[in-house]
């Protein structure tokens, strides 16, 4: 499950009018307006914490005219960043345990100075931020960016605070053996008479490290590589969530055996956006989602059953928006066909609120492209509402597990096939009669059962290449035979009779298909006229090319 945290302060300052031989201030004339999150806060395990206020939402691009940061009544060397608009003070050396008052006082031109003042504490025994990472972990950064730069967004980096909360909450998870599918234990939250406890939320942990932005939290419980689990968060919507945000500008990745721990930082939002996933344009979209997340997305649509459809979201993230309400969604198939959607948001789902989630009832059909479409009312803090539509399409994957591979292999190569060839596919699969893999669009896969050649004609496995061509495959026990079936063709291959047939209507043949060990083998020669795809044979390598 996803969790946020974003705490912030609003205030005012006024502008005051001086006149003339009078050194006292007249009323204000109007405001000037901020939020603001100061950093660190409660009980630190950490020994040199950056130290300072994030400003959000000012109403006017102001530098600071003075400032002066005081700890412990004594002044230090903090400094003003005005690309972030936050004061921030980088202590040279640890600080001893104890507690530690803070005084932030700033004036801008023409304002009333003002002064800030908060606290915090050293734990005995703190420790140093993680400022390393691992080969692991910096995967799993490539993966998440992978993402971003598909879904048009920004790339993040790295922030220590955050590793450092990841690599504590994951350690917390492993070594007490969290069991959130047996028990009632949280992979988020924190059990103070658990070992290695550093908070019980969230919130309590990026304090812990002393974090003092926004932040969001995935966590996967999975047995799997870390960038594996971040293709399975991205699949499951309500963990997809944090992906979308173009204000996410920092993460931290943790992993401890099955424990993989993500952590979100945002900046405070600049405008409204909306962004959609899948992305327009993308070509190699999953069909089906099976479930396994917490909390379920189905669980408010009753009778539904999993698979479905792969979820479909739209976010509209920004300034002051309270809630996100969907008036319309629709998907359709290239013929026009109209595919049922599960439809969560804020009024039917309490996990949400400016995200939608739409979930086909059915799995979608494989190498298919889909037109999306969404109108949304998002609804500000302040009463304002705002419209928001898109109408886009995607195109599926032909095999499971292609489109996260081919986007990590090459996430640029892969950009350039959407924006040069658009939703136009033909895919090419390469068996090797000598190799136990074949090649789809350049990713390997593995192959159930190896190429079988028998009086010099070569046979490849129908489940094989229902794999590769994206079909599926039935047995028929009682005809022996195997019924493959891809959009609206069926074609049966009888093992027991010379013949094939394609929709129903029998064809001879002298190649017909062959049950071996139980398998259904079909002929090379037979694939070009059954399949539908052009089929090479390249003597020198012994490749068989189906393009498609």
């Amino acid at each position: 499950m996803t969790f946020r945290f974003h705490p912030s302060f609003k205030v005012l300052l006024f502008l005051l009018v001086l006149l003339s031989a009078i050194i006292l201030p007249a009323k204000p004339t109007w405001a000037l307006s901020y939020s603001y999150v100061t950093f660190p806060d409660g009980k630190l395990g950490i020994a040199r914490p950056d130290i300072g206020v994030n400003f959000m939402d000012l109403s006017e691009q102001l530098a600071p005219v003075s400032y002066e940061m005081y700890i412990n009544n004594k002044l230090v060397n903090a400094v003003y960043d005005p690309n972030k608009t936050q004061y921030v003070y980088h202590p040279g050396n640890d600080l001893s345990p104890g507690n530690y008052a803070v005084k932030l006082v700033f004036r801008y031109d023409g304002y009333q100075a003002k002064t800030l003042e908060w606290s915090f504490s050293i734990l005995s025994g703190a420790a140093s931020l993680s400022a390393g990472s691992t080969a692991e972990q910096r995967a799993g950064l490539q993966a998440i960016n992978d993402y971003r730069q598909l879904l048009g967004l920004s790339p993040v980096v790295f922030n220590n605070a955050l590793n450092t909360a990841a690599l504590k909450h994951a350690h917390y998870l492993a070594v007490n053996k969290i069991d959130p599918i047996n028990t009632s234990d949280s992979l988020h939250d924190e059990n103070p008479s658990k070992t290695a406890y550093i908070g019980k939320s969230l919130a309590d942990r990026i304090n812990y490290v002393g974090y003092g932005k926004g932040a969001a939290e995935d966590v996967a419980y999975k047995r799997s590589t870390l960038v594996e689990a971040i293709d399975s968060l991205f699949d499951a919507p309500y963990h997809r969530s944090p992906f979308l945000s173009p204000d996410m500008t920092e993460i931290g990745i943790a992993k401890e055996g099955d424990f993989h721990v993500v952590e979100f930082g945002y900046k405070s939002p600049a405008t409204s956006q909306l962004v959609v996933s899948p992305s327009d344009g993308d070509v190699f979209v999953p069909t089906s989602f099976d479930g396994h997340e917490a909390p379920d997305p189905i669980r408010i649509h009753p009778g539904a059953s999993y698979p479905v459809g792969y979820p479909i979201m739209a976010s509209v993230t920004g300034p002051g928006i309270s809630k996100t309400t969907l008036q319309s969604a629709t998907l359709a198939d290239s013929s026009g066909k109209k595919i049922e959607l599960l439809q969560n948001q804020a009024s039917n789902d309490d996990h949400l609120d400016t995200e939608v989630i739409l979930l086909p009832a059915v799995a979608l059909q494989a190498d298919t492209v889909y037109q999306a479409s969404v109108k949304l009312t998002t609804i500000y803090k302040d009463g304002r509402t705002q419209s928001f539509d898109k109408t886009w399409k995607f195109r599926t994957e032909p095999t499971p597990g292609i489109g996260s591979d081919k986007l990590h292999a090459d996430t640029n190569g892969y950009m350039l096939q959407i924006g040069n060839l658009g939703l136009i596919r033909q895919h090419s699969v390469s068996f090797g009669l000598d190799n136990n893999y074949y090649l789809l669009d350049q990713v390997r896969f593995p192959m159930t059962r190896t190429p079988y050649i028998v009086d010099g004609t070569s046979f490849l496995y129908i489940r094989d290449l229902a794999a590769a061509l994206g079909a599926t495959v039935s047995w028929d026990d009682s005809r022996k035979a195997a019924i493959y079936k891809k959009n609206d063709k069926t074609v049966t291959f009888f093992t027991n009779r010379n013949v094939y047939a394609i929709n129903g209507v029998e064809y001879s043949t002298g190649a017909p298909a062959q049950l071996i060990n139980e398998m259904t083998m079909l002929p090379v020669r037979l694939l070009s006229f059954t399949l539908g795809a052009k089929v090479d044979y390249v003597d020198s390598t012994r490749t068989v090319i189906l393009s498609y």
